[in-house]
Parts: structure tokens; sequence; C-alpha cells
């Protein structure tokens, strides 16, 4: 029997996975000149698997979420709340901060505060997302697994307009209910909790050639700036790799592909980069802006300024939780 403290190590793995495919979003700066063909289509799939990040972050707030009992409303929106919104003003200083050390105006630095020119607009897709749970908690403990597959069902035919830049057909038509990032958390929960009626093994498989398949399919739009990919979170391929990743991770955990790792170091570091993520959220932006002055633009240290921004961006959380009064601010 689980314990209210026992961790799933999936969702670990999800996570540890998810904030770096965010970091290798905002770190193409530190790619050396691309030469050839070769160079930015492998610069270009590296890109994209970074996109997986925020619909896996989604997907597991879902899983963890959804269908449960909140007796009190208000208990639960503070509790979110305090979760998100105290780092959130703590990185938010040192982001503006650094900002105004570099010299940026004073219209930037507040589009940044808002979530344009940034990765500050998760945190308010998230305040949106937060609010609605609630919602649709009841409605999942109401209806089941076919209110999950009638509320999917037309989340997935809005996102399948959006990725043909089709929503809506006309003005009228307002699918905006279902519409969006709020489809992610509900996804998530439903391939948590979906009993299929193959093997585990299979599952695995099936998602690994899922992701493979529709990542192939992205970097192709990509490449060819189809502008089926202009809604960089809310298309079709997009779905089906985090789906995919999803589902791969998941079942390679319940055929014990992990049970080797969930003790030593690489476990224990995968569990670390999980329980800091959302403090990294912020915190890389900080260490990629500081590195990219000294930026040494070529492929060979690449890989080193990766792993460098990977560690800084996990060691400011880290050492903020160890603080006394200061943890509740460092988003572990």
């Amino acid at each position: 029997m689980k314990t209210k403290k026992e961790r799933i190590f999936y969702y670990d793995a999800l996570r540890a996975f998810a904030i770096i495919a965010v970091i290798i979003c905002h770190v193409d700066g530190f790619f050396g000149p691309l030469t050839s063909t070769t160079q930015v289509i492998a610069q270009m799939t590296f890109h994209d698997i970074g996109r997986i990040g925020v619909p896996i972050f989604l997907m597991i707030s879902g899983a963890l979420l959804l269908n449960r009992d909140y007796p009190d409303l208000s208990q639960f929106l503070k509790k979110r709340f305090a979760r998100i919104i105290y780092p959130f003003i703590f990185w938010i200083i040192l982001i503006l901060g650094q900002l105004y050390f570099y010299n940026y105006n004073s219209t930037f630095i507040w589009k940044v505060f808002i979530g344009e020119p940034s990765i500050t607009w998760y945190f308010w897709t998230l305040i949106g997302i937060y609010l609605f749970i609630p919602v649709i908690n009841s409605f999942i403990k109401e209806y089941g697994e076919k209110g999950l597959k009638y509320f999917l069902a037309i989340w997935f035919i809005t996102m399948i307009l959006k990725t043909f830049n089709a929503y809506p057909l006309w003005s009228y038509f307002d699918l905006s209910y279902f519409a969006g990032y709020i489809g992610y958390p509900i996804l998530g929960y439903y391939l948590a909790n979906r009993k299929f009626k193959m093997s585990d093994s299979k599952v695995c498989l099936m998602g690994l050639i899922m992701l493979i398949v529709s990542l192939s399919v992205f970097v192709y739009l990509n490449y060819y700036k189809s502008p089926a990919i202009d809604l960089i979170y809310q298309n079709v391929p997009i779905i089906f790799m985090g789906t995919g990743l999803f589902l791969f991770v998941q079942y390679l955990d319940k055929t014990h592909k992990f049970d080797s790792i969930k003790g030593n170091f690489i476990g224990k570091a995968i569990s670390s980069l999980s329980l800091y993520s959302y403090g990294m959220y912020f915190s890389h932006v900080l260490v990629v802006k500081f590195l990219s002055y000294h930026n040494p633009h070529t492929h060979l240290m690449f890989p080193v300024m990766f792993v460098l921004i990977i560690f800084l961006s996990w060691l400011m959380p880290y050492i903020l939780s160890k603080i006394p009064y200061v943890k509740i601010f460092s988003g572990a």
C-alpha cells in the first residue's frame, strides 16, 4: 500500500525530462554557426524535442490533481497558488532585476513580466488552469471515463482546427471552453488511468513509435516552415509527441525497466531534478542570460555549456531550499 509521501518514479522521470526539455528550447544561441543542412536538421530536431516539455508538465498536473476529493475549495486554491505564486514573485524579481542590470528598457521588462517574450507565460497559463481544475474535477468525478472521452474528443477537434488554422470555422461556433491548454491535464489524467487491452510491453513500444513518428512530422513541418505549427503547443503533432512520451515512460516503469536505477545516483538525480523543476523553470532564465555573454559559439563546447546550464539552474533552487524561511520561494 502506498504511503502518502511515496513518490511515483515515472512522474519524476517525466518531470525531470520536461525541465531539461524546456531548457533545450532556450539554448539555441549556444550552438556554433550552422553551415550545412545536416547541422540545421540536427539542431532543429534537438530544439523540437524540447517542445514536449510544457505539455508533459501540464499532463503530470492533471494526473496528480484530477478525480480527487476537494471538500474545501478555498483551501485547494490557497495551497495550489501558494506553491506557484511565491516562487514566481521571488524569481521574477531576480529576472527583471537582471534585465534592468543589462539595460533593457521598461517596455521590454514589462512584457517579460506578462510573458510575451519570456517563459513567464507558463505561470499565467498555470493560474488559469488551476482556477478551472475544480470545475473539471467535479465533471470527471460525475461522468468518469465517458466524460473524459467526451471532453478529449472535442478538445482534439479544436486542436485539429488550430493545426490547420481553421479555428473557429465561423465566429459563432464557440469551442473556447474546450480549446487551449486545459486539454493537456485531462489527457494526462486519462493516460495515467487508462487500462489498455494489450500487454504493458506493447503499450511501451506503441508510445515510443508514436513519439518518434510525431517528432519526425513536427521536425519536417518546422523545417519547411509550415503554418501548421505556428501554435507551438496547440497542434496535433505535439499532442502525439506528449502522448507517446508519457506512455513510453509510464510503461517503462510498469515493466520494471527503471528498477535498476531507482536507488542509485541516476535515480536520485532524476528525483532531484523533478523536485526542483519549478524553480529551475525560472532559474535557467538567469543562467542562460548570464552565460550568453560568455558564449564560445562552437559546436564542440555546446554539450559542456548545456550541462553547465542544467547544473547551475538546479543548484540555485537547491541552495535556496536549504535556507530557513526561504524554501517557500525556491520552487521546490
